[in-house]
């Protein structure tokens, strides 16, 4: 099989960064719009005091919501490293459910042995040699139970502590920056909602006694799947692989936070309803989009660089791969190894995987092996219904066409996901939830300083009398 030397299409590289899981880039893409959208939205209703806070709290939890664990986790590794000479530079990994990272990378540092000899190791040669002679006065088994117990350790703290810098920290800091604002205010007699600071302190300190913040019941927890992992493990895993997860495990402790921390309750309402509706626009909508989108149209979800470099390859191994489809053992694993030259497979994995497949200290479940080989074999079916005359040959023209349709559909599908997902975040959530508190208070004004003393009296009496 021939490898085209061709470089990727611009097309092609831009939509690999946006898509890598390891780079935030496409949650940026989304954060940067969200931010301005709701900060607008905040200064429409409450002038500047509450556009610079709304501005300030969503820039803030941006910067510790994308790079907090990262970092934290960084830390937490070259703490493990110094004190307990240990490698950390190695995916938590689960035998079960893929390749053994961490056993394979402790067996190499200690005693120089592959289980594969095309594993790569080169993101572990600059492992000092402390941490070799550590794992060579130790059993292969006591390593690898340090090292998983370390990297729990690591990422469970990261967790723990992104959750509080971003549900109590920051919601704390940039009310207290909204206070001082509000007394340089005051002093110059530039904003005259109260009479004077100390009086609005004293009606909300009373509001919030007289009417607690209160949300029992409004969050349920959820039940994983841990039988594989064990609790512990599967958070572990999915802090260092899974994208969607450490922004989920991070958004629900913030809005948790933000609700206990908000200064009357319609301001946590807000801080409620607001950070549970953008969960999903975060999170989901944009591949559910980009799923329903190719569900209708029938277009394959392949990575576009594996579209490129096969069809960089001869006309005759593309011909010759499509023959061998329907000839793939049943159960086989890594089945593209069965079609293509293994050299060729491996290129096609490692792209698919951002570059993690093959590294000895990386771990690759089965499933996205599966899900990788369903996605190519489809792609490799559809060429030939759409592009192979009766008599089995190849139409180079059309498949040419057909491969760049592949890759612009999912390209205009992405773009499409995205851009409902800002959408949401930026302009629909946030006029939801203000007219939500608009129909419940009767008033539109910034919930953070308001003073509701009146309207929650009103209710208590109307209450009573109903009684």
């Amino acid at each position: 099989m021939l490898i085209g030397n061709n470089p990727y299409t611009f097309l092609t590289r831009a939509v690999n960064v946006v898509q890598n899981p390891a780079l935030p880039v496409g949650t940026l893409i989304e954060e940067i719009p969200c931010d301005i959208g709701r900060s607008y939205e905040g200064y429409k209703r409450g002038g500047l005091i509450e556009g610079a806070e709304k501005l300030r709290k969503e820039v803030m939890a941006a910067v510790i919501w994308l790079f907090g664990m990262p970092v934290f986790r960084m830390f937490g590794d070259k703490i493990c490293e110094l004190a307990l000479k240990i490698p950390m530079n190695i995916d938590y990994s689960n035998a079960k459910e893929g390749n053994d990272a961490i056993k394979n990378s402790v067996e190499f540092l200690r005693d120089g042995i592959k289980s594969d000899t095309n594993l790569d190791t080169s993101e572990l040669k600059n492992v000092s040699q402390k941490i070799i002679k550590n794992l060579k006065n130790i059993s292969v088994d006591d390593a690898v139970k340090r090292i998983s117990f370390a990297k729990k350790a690591t990422s469970i703290s990261a967790l723990v502590l992104n959750c509080v810098a971003m549900g109590v920290i920051l919601p704390k800091f940039n009310q207290k920056l909204t206070r001082d604002k509000l007394k340089k205010i005051n002093k110059s007699k530039q904003y005259h909602k109260f009479d004077d600071f100390e009086t609005f302190k004293s009606k909300l300190a009373n509001d919030k006694v007289n009417n607690p913040v209160s949300f029992k019941g409004l969050f349920s927890k959820t039940i994983e799947n841990v039988k594989n992992y064990g609790l512990s493990g599967f958070v572990t895993y999915n802090v260092e692989n899974n994208n969607v997860f450490r922004l989920c495990a991070t958004d629900i402790p913030m809005t948790t936070g933000r609700v206990v921390t908000s200064r009357n309750k319609y301001e946590g309402f807000e801080n409620f309803f607001m950070d549970a509706a953008s969960m999903y626009f975060y999170n989901f909508c944009a591949s559910h989009v980009q799923k329903a989108l190719r569900k209708k149209f029938n277009i394959p979800n392949i990575n576009p660089a594996n579209v490129e470099k096969i069809m960089n390859s001869s006309v005759d191994d593309i011909k010759s791969v499509i023959d061998k489809i329907n000839c793939i053992p049943e159960g086989s694993k890594e089945k593209l190894k069965y079609l293509f030259e293994e050299d060729f497979a491996n290129e096609l994995y490692k792209q698919a995987t951002y570059g993690k497949y093959g590294k000895i200290n990386r771990f690759v479940k089965n499933s996205d092996i599966n899900s990788i080989d369903e996605s190519i074999i489809t792609f490799l079916k559809q060429v030939r219904e759409n592009c192979c005359g009766e008599n089995g040959s190849l139409d180079t023209q059309k498949l040419a066409n057909y491969a760049k349709k592949v890759n612009m559909s999912n390209s205009k599908y992405l773009a499409f996901g995205l851009a409902t997902a800002i959408f949401g975040l930026a302009i629909l959530v946030p006029k939801l939830t203000f007219w939500i508190t608009r129909k419940i208070t009767g008033r539109n004004e910034f919930t953070g300083i308001a003073d509701y003393s009146d309207l929650d009296k009103k209710n208590k009496n109307k209450n009573v009398n109903k009684n």
